[in-house]
């Protein structure tokens, strides 16, 4: 059996052509950073398990099916193939073109067309800047791009102007108050700036910061509880903090995006009986990781 065919699924068509253009590319581009293989990198990107685990934790606050839904940040398309085929989403995507490393939004296209659907659902755009009208989306959803934008709060701030009353922003992004940077695989203190956290890649674990220094390491509880505050029409649910606490008392830690390693330490520490006591401890210090942002328009 093919890769692309072992993790393809009922709801996510992975062809041989789609895997072996992000191998070969986004695969070869974060072979060094992440410390992947370019094929472990495209199973992983491309797997539509991701999309199931993230509708379950959005499924906390909004039911999914039928609804109209924008993702800032398409990446690959596979949360936008995998929620159509399984919730019927009336759904858009962006997805900036020629920017960086990235062919997401081609990928995407080739993946929405292979599975059936409409490619022109990717759209060119920024999340600084979205090309649709006020109150358009019953929920708007990101997952790791917050921390590669160039203004966090004018994306924030664009999801909740999109977005109807008592509809759902949710966010997904790193804490860089936390430990583990999933983009390199890498355990790290608490980032209070960018330069540390480029001389923290550079030299504990000699690679090369050029990534590093494009990522908005202010992503913090404390920044997320500033920008939203400032937004009148904002109400925020959760930051994660619940998810974590949930994931460390039973275990289940995702082994996609390079996170094996963290995996195997929650396990550990659930196998000593310190989980309940370290997970309260880390949400205390507003360690935990991934920050999930989920906000209600009010």
């Amino acid at each position: 059996m093919s890769l692309s065919k072992k993790i393809s699924s009922g709801f996510c068509y992975v062809s041989e052509d789609v895997f072996n253009l992000v191998k070969n590319t986004q695969g070869e581009y974060f072979k060094k950073i992440q410390g992947l293989s370019p094929v472990e990198f495209a199973m992983d990107t491309l797997n539509p398990i991701r999309a199931t685990e993230s509708a379950k934790i959005l499924k906390r606050y909004t039911p999914i099916k039928k609804m109209k839904v924008l993702e800032i940040g398409s990446g690959c398309g596979v949360t936008h193939v995998s929620w159509t085929k399984l919730f019927d989403i009336n759904g858009f995507a962006v997805e900036p073109e020629g920017e960086g490393f990235s062919n997401s939004a081609l990928v995407a296209r080739k993946l929405l067309k292979e599975n059936g659907l409409n490619p022109n659902k990717i759209i060119n755009a920024r999340g600084e800047e979205l090309p649709f009208d006020d109150n358009m989306f019953d929920i708007v959803y990101s997952s790791n791009v917050l921390e590669h934008v160039s203004n966090p709060k004018k994306v924030i701030t664009e999801a909740i102007r999109v977005v109807k009353k008592n509809g759902i922003v949710q966010i997904v992004c790193p804490n860089y108050l936390s430990y583990f940077d999933g983009h390199y695989g890498a355990f790290h203190p608490p980032i209070f700036s960018n330069k540390f956290f480029c001389w923290w890649m550079k030299n504990i674990y000699k690679k090369n910061p050029d990534f590093a220094k494009t990522i908005r390491t202010e992503i913090n509880p404390i920044w997320s509880l500033k920008q939203i505050k400032a937004l009148p029409n904002a109400r925020l649910l959760g930051l994660g903090e619940n998810i974590f606490f949930e994931r460390m008392i039973s275990g289940d830690v995702s082994e996609l995006n390079g996170l094996k390693n963290l995996s195997s330490i929650v396990n550990i520490i659930k196998k000593i009986k310190l989980d309940k006591t370290l997970a309260r401890f880390i949400i205390m210090i507003k360690g935990w990781t991934p920050l999930i942002i989920s906000i209600k328009k009010v």
